[in-house]
């Protein structure tokens, strides 16, 4: 099992887990071992199908008999509870290649998960990669929670800085940013009943986006049946700006969501359209070099669309 190690000076944390190097790897992204000459290319398994349910561990979630979302462990974990949910039956459609009732029953399965180890006192990150630049070692389309009593390094600090914010101006930072952002404009992609879609100012990577609700809560439960119709119009909205503006990229998004006031839970979604750099790796520094915040916004917003 992996395990945190931290470094002594700085307390910034690494998860060891050397067990993930048995995972299978379509993507020829993750492995470290380069193949020979001889060895012959291995034939794909879609282990994720509808069928193969026997190739996976037991099924913890499943929306019906004849399944269209399926969540079950990872059999090569990060942590304890480490799950995987499969966003559809099909290899390739994903959630943005998908009617927005599929994003909806994947929401669904999210928010069973996050009650689930809610009720046992656990916070929950959700992360979902495609492609192989962006993590991903299977092709099948899915997405990834794990859950802890907590998670050190930048969801800690993101949640102790808020409460800072809160102490010292008596507001949540992020209905804050919300109100600035709804009063600058030049930042937004798209705003809907219920949620918002922009470039953050301080934009760590180009074309970073965040969706945000409006309605400040610190956790993803809780969401009454139009916002999830909404949420999941908007998430698939926002992927497909990435599809159109660059031509389908490996991408990451996740969901930043905890228990207790005053967070206020968000999205954050990356393409992988430029690699890390030393600046980055070794000073920790950010570099966003393809455009500015509201440049990319502009162009994003040229290529949303909302399903109705």
């Amino acid at each position: 099992m992996s395990t945190y190690i931290f470094d002594p000076l700085t307390g910034e944390p690494t998860l060891l887990a050397t067990a993930r190097s048995k995972r299978p790897d379509q993507t020829s992204a993750v492995s470290t071992i380069a193949p020979t000459p001889t060895d012959k290319p291995k034939e794909k398994v879609d282990f994720f199908a509808k069928g193969n349910e026997h190739m996976t561990p037991p099924t913890l979630y499943v929306d019906q008999d004849d399944w269209n979302v399926r969540v079950f462990e990872n059999k090569f974990p990060l942590m304890p509870n480490h799950e995987i949910i499969v966003s559809t039956p099909y290899l390739d459609k994903d959630i943005d290649d998908m009617p927005a009732e599929q994003t909806v029953k994947v929401i669904r399965a999210w928010l069973n998960r996050v009650q689930h180890y809610n009720d046992q006192d656990m916070e929950v990150f959700i992360f979902n990669n495609r492609g192989g630049k962006a993590g991903a070692s299977l092709d099948h389309p899915h997405s990834q929670l794990v859950a802890a009593k907590a998670f050190p390094g930048y969801m800690e600090t993101e949640k102790e800085a808020g409460l800072r914010y809160f102490n010292e101006h008596d507001e949540s930072y992020w209905v804050v940013e919300i109100r600035q952002e709804q009063e600058y404009q030049k930042r937004i992609i798209h705003e809907s009943s219920h949620f918002l879609l922009y470039v953050p100012y301080a934009c760590r990577w180009s074309y970073e986006m965040r969706l945000i609700p409006k309605a400040h809560r610190p956790n993803i439960g809780g969401m009454d049946e139009a916002e999830i119709q909404d949420f999941a119009r908007m998430l698939k909205g926002a992927l497909n700006c990435y599809n159109a503006l660059f031509d389908r990229p490996d991408r990451n998004f996740w969901i930043h969501t905890a228990r207790h006031e005053p967070f206020h839970w968000h999205l954050g979604f990356l393409p992988h359209i430029k690699v890390f750099g030393a600046l980055e790796m070794g000073a920790g520094i950010w570099v966003s070099d393809k455009a500015t915040s509201e440049d990319a916004a502009a162009q994003l917003k040229e290529h949303f669309v909302y399903e109705t």
